[in-house]
Protein backbone atom coordinates (compact mmCIF):
# COMPACT_ATOMS: atom_id res chain seq x y z
CA UNK A 1 0.00 0.00 0.00
CA UNK A 2 1.44 3.39 -1.82
CA UNK A 3 2.01 6.22 0.96
CA UNK A 4 -1.46 8.65 1.29
CA UNK A 5 -0.65 12.39 1.56
CA UNK A 6 -3.85 14.85 2.03
CA UNK A 7 -2.20 18.01 0.36
CA UNK A 8 -4.05 21.09 0.67
CA UNK A 9 -5.27 22.48 -2.95
CA UNK A 10 -7.44 25.76 -4.63
CA UNK A 11 -10.16 25.44 -6.63
CA UNK A 12 -8.41 23.91 -9.12
CA UNK A 13 -7.13 20.98 -7.55
CA UNK A 14 -3.82 21.33 -9.13
CA UNK A 15 -2.99 24.10 -7.04
CA UNK A 16 -0.94 23.19 -4.21
CA UNK A 17 0.42 25.59 -1.78
CA UNK A 18 0.91 24.59 1.68
CA UNK A 19 4.32 25.31 2.52
CA UNK A 20 4.44 22.68 5.27
CA UNK A 21 3.03 19.92 2.79
CA UNK A 22 5.64 20.81 0.24
CA UNK A 23 7.99 19.98 3.06
CA UNK A 24 6.78 17.12 3.29
CA UNK A 25 6.69 16.10 -0.53
CA UNK A 26 10.58 16.58 -0.84
CA UNK A 27 10.98 14.66 2.44
CA UNK A 28 9.62 11.75 0.39
CA UNK A 29 11.33 12.40 -2.43
CA UNK A 30 14.66 12.65 -0.41
CA UNK A 31 13.88 9.50 0.49
CA UNK A 32 12.68 8.20 -2.24
CA UNK A 33 9.42 6.62 -0.68
CA UNK A 34 6.63 6.35 -3.33
CA UNK A 35 3.58 8.12 -2.30
CA UNK A 36 0.06 9.40 -3.23
CA UNK A 37 -1.31 12.88 -2.83
CA UNK A 38 -5.18 13.54 -2.18
CA UNK A 39 -6.06 17.16 -2.54
CA UNK A 40 -8.39 18.58 0.04
CA UNK A 41 -9.46 22.41 0.58
CA UNK A 42 -9.24 24.10 3.32
CA UNK A 43 -12.92 23.37 4.68
CA UNK A 44 -12.34 19.66 3.99
CA UNK A 45 -9.15 19.34 6.21
CA UNK A 46 -11.94 18.23 9.23
CA UNK A 47 -13.27 15.47 7.76
CA UNK A 48 -9.76 13.69 7.04
CA UNK A 49 -10.00 10.14 7.43
CA UNK A 50 -12.35 11.06 10.75
CA UNK A 51 -9.36 12.51 12.20
CA UNK A 52 -11.03 16.04 13.40
CA UNK A 53 -7.68 17.44 12.08
CA UNK A 54 -7.34 21.50 12.09
CA UNK A 55 -4.13 21.33 9.29
CA UNK A 56 -2.53 19.34 6.52
CA UNK A 57 -0.01 17.57 5.98
CA UNK A 58 -1.72 14.10 7.32
CA UNK A 59 0.26 11.07 5.72
CA UNK A 60 -1.22 7.73 6.37
CA UNK A 61 1.55 4.71 6.41
CA UNK A 62 -0.37 1.98 6.28
CA UNK A 63 -2.65 1.92 8.96
CA UNK A 64 -0.71 4.62 10.61
CA UNK A 65 -1.65 8.05 10.54
CA UNK A 66 0.82 11.11 11.66
CA UNK A 67 0.42 15.02 11.36
CA UNK A 68 2.56 17.72 11.86
CA UNK A 69 5.06 18.39 9.45
CA UNK A 70 8.36 18.05 11.81
CA UNK A 71 6.66 14.81 13.45
CA UNK A 72 6.32 13.26 9.95
CA UNK A 73 9.88 13.86 9.04
CA UNK A 74 10.87 12.00 12.30
CA UNK A 75 8.58 9.26 11.73
CA UNK A 76 9.84 8.88 7.85
CA UNK A 77 13.42 8.62 9.80
CA UNK A 78 12.31 6.60 12.48
CA UNK A 79 10.45 4.10 10.38
CA UNK A 80 13.01 4.14 7.11
CA UNK A 81 16.08 4.21 8.41
CA UNK A 82 17.88 2.39 5.75
CA UNK A 83 16.37 5.36 3.09
CA UNK A 84 18.61 8.54 3.08
CA UNK A 85 17.94 10.70 6.41
CA UNK A 86 16.20 14.06 6.50
CA UNK A 87 18.18 14.35 10.20
CA UNK A 88 20.65 12.10 10.21
CA UNK A 89 21.34 12.31 14.29
CA UNK A 90 19.62 14.50 17.56
CA UNK A 91 21.64 17.35 16.75
CA UNK A 92 20.32 17.70 13.43
CA UNK A 93 17.03 17.03 14.62
CA UNK A 94 17.67 20.06 17.57
CA UNK A 95 19.12 22.84 14.74
CA UNK A 96 15.96 21.88 12.50
CA UNK A 97 13.70 23.08 14.73
CA UNK A 98 15.53 26.29 15.02
CA UNK A 99 15.64 26.49 10.95
CA UNK A 100 11.68 25.50 11.50
CA UNK A 101 11.19 28.21 14.42
CA UNK A 102 13.17 30.80 12.12
CA UNK A 103 11.30 30.34 8.81
CA UNK A 104 8.26 30.77 11.01
CA UNK A 105 8.71 33.93 12.50
CA UNK A 106 11.11 35.49 9.89
CA UNK A 107 9.43 34.62 7.02
CA UNK A 108 6.01 33.29 6.94
CA UNK A 109 4.73 36.97 8.32
CA UNK A 110 5.82 38.16 5.02
CA UNK A 111 4.83 35.90 2.74
CA UNK A 112 1.04 35.80 3.90
CA UNK A 113 1.03 39.43 3.82
CA UNK A 114 2.31 39.43 0.18
CA UNK A 115 0.21 36.83 -1.33
CA UNK A 116 -3.08 36.34 0.70
CA UNK A 117 -5.46 38.21 -1.30
CA UNK A 118 -3.84 36.03 -4.26
CA UNK A 119 -4.52 32.37 -2.32
CA UNK A 120 -8.13 34.25 -1.66
CA UNK A 121 -8.77 34.46 -4.73
CA UNK A 122 -7.57 30.78 -6.12
CA UNK A 123 -9.75 29.09 -3.53
CA UNK A 124 -13.84 28.13 -4.08
CA UNK A 125 -16.66 30.16 -2.55
CA UNK A 126 -16.77 28.61 0.55
CA UNK A 127 -12.80 28.34 1.19
CA UNK A 128 -12.25 32.48 0.27
CA UNK A 129 -15.31 32.94 2.88
CA UNK A 130 -13.20 31.10 5.85
CA UNK A 131 -9.79 32.39 4.33
CA UNK A 132 -10.76 35.84 4.58
CA UNK A 133 -12.44 35.94 7.53
CA UNK A 134 -9.62 33.78 9.82
CA UNK A 135 -7.10 35.97 7.74
CA UNK A 136 -8.44 39.04 8.23
CA UNK A 137 -8.89 38.20 11.88
CA UNK A 138 -5.88 36.95 12.61
CA UNK A 139 -3.61 39.56 10.91
CA UNK A 140 -5.71 42.85 12.03
CA UNK A 141 -6.49 44.15 8.10
CA UNK A 142 -8.05 43.12 4.95
CA UNK A 143 -6.14 40.90 2.20
CA UNK A 144 -7.12 44.47 0.32
CA UNK A 145 -5.03 46.41 2.49
CA UNK A 146 -1.92 43.71 2.69
CA UNK A 147 -2.27 43.43 -1.35
CA UNK A 148 -1.60 47.06 -1.88
CA UNK A 149 1.60 46.78 0.16
CA UNK A 150 3.16 44.00 -1.14
CA UNK A 151 5.77 45.78 -2.51
CA UNK A 152 6.83 47.24 1.24
CA UNK A 153 6.09 43.85 2.50
CA UNK A 154 8.71 42.20 -0.09
CA UNK A 155 11.35 45.07 0.78
CA UNK A 156 11.66 43.82 4.00
CA UNK A 157 10.65 39.95 3.66
CA UNK A 158 13.73 39.89 1.18
CA UNK A 159 16.24 41.33 3.91
CA UNK A 160 15.30 38.43 6.35
CA UNK A 161 17.23 36.07 3.48
CA UNK A 162 20.38 37.60 4.09
CA UNK A 163 21.66 34.88 6.33
CA UNK A 164 20.37 31.97 3.84
CA UNK A 165 22.57 34.12 0.99
CA UNK A 166 25.43 34.08 3.36
CA UNK A 167 25.60 30.34 4.17
CA UNK A 168 25.54 29.91 0.64
CA UNK A 169 28.65 31.38 -0.14
CA UNK A 170 30.47 28.28 2.65
CA UNK A 171 27.69 25.34 1.17
CA UNK A 172 25.90 24.16 -1.39
CA UNK A 173 23.02 23.44 0.97
CA UNK A 174 21.64 24.20 4.38
CA UNK A 175 22.74 20.70 4.91
CA UNK A 176 26.17 21.11 3.43
CA UNK A 177 27.15 19.08 0.65
CA UNK A 178 23.41 17.44 0.31
CA UNK A 179 20.13 18.59 1.60
CA UNK A 180 18.27 17.63 4.28
CA UNK A 181 15.00 18.38 6.53
CA UNK A 182 16.16 22.18 7.08
CA UNK A 183 16.71 22.78 3.28
CA UNK A 184 13.01 21.74 2.44
CA UNK A 185 11.44 23.19 5.47
CA UNK A 186 12.85 26.90 3.41
CA UNK A 187 12.39 25.48 0.42
CA UNK A 188 8.70 24.72 1.49
CA UNK A 189 7.91 28.11 2.50
CA UNK A 190 9.34 29.60 -0.84
CA UNK A 191 7.30 27.53 -2.83
CA UNK A 192 4.78 28.70 -0.99
CA UNK A 193 3.90 32.00 -3.09
CA UNK A 194 5.23 30.40 -6.24
CA UNK A 195 2.11 28.01 -6.02
CA UNK A 196 -0.61 30.64 -5.42
CA UNK A 197 0.72 33.63 -6.66
CA UNK A 198 2.78 35.48 -10.47
CA UNK A 199 4.25 37.82 -7.81
CA UNK A 200 7.87 37.13 -7.47
CA UNK A 201 9.04 37.26 -3.83
CA UNK A 202 12.64 36.09 -4.24
CA UNK A 203 15.51 38.28 -4.76
CA UNK A 204 17.63 38.26 -7.75
CA UNK A 205 20.51 36.73 -5.50
CA UNK A 206 22.30 34.10 -8.03
CA UNK A 207 23.03 31.80 -5.01
CA UNK A 208 20.01 31.63 -3.13
CA UNK A 209 17.58 31.18 -6.81
CA UNK A 210 20.43 28.54 -7.67
CA UNK A 211 19.88 26.80 -4.50
CA UNK A 212 16.02 26.95 -5.18
CA UNK A 213 15.87 25.43 -8.91
CA UNK A 214 18.15 22.62 -7.24
CA UNK A 215 15.76 22.03 -4.98
CA UNK A 216 12.80 22.76 -7.10
CA UNK A 217 13.48 19.91 -9.76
Amino acid sequence: MSIKLYDLCGKDKDRRFSPYCWRIKKALEHKGLAYETIAVPFTGIAQIEGNGQKTVPMLCDGDTIVTDSFGIAEYLDATYPDRPALFGCESTVALSRFVEAWTYSALHPGIIRMVAKDIHDILDDKDKAYFRASRENSLKTTLEEMHADRDAYRADFQGKLLALDMMLRQQSFIGGDVPNYADFIVYGSLKWPAECSDYEVLPQKPRILDWYARLDQ
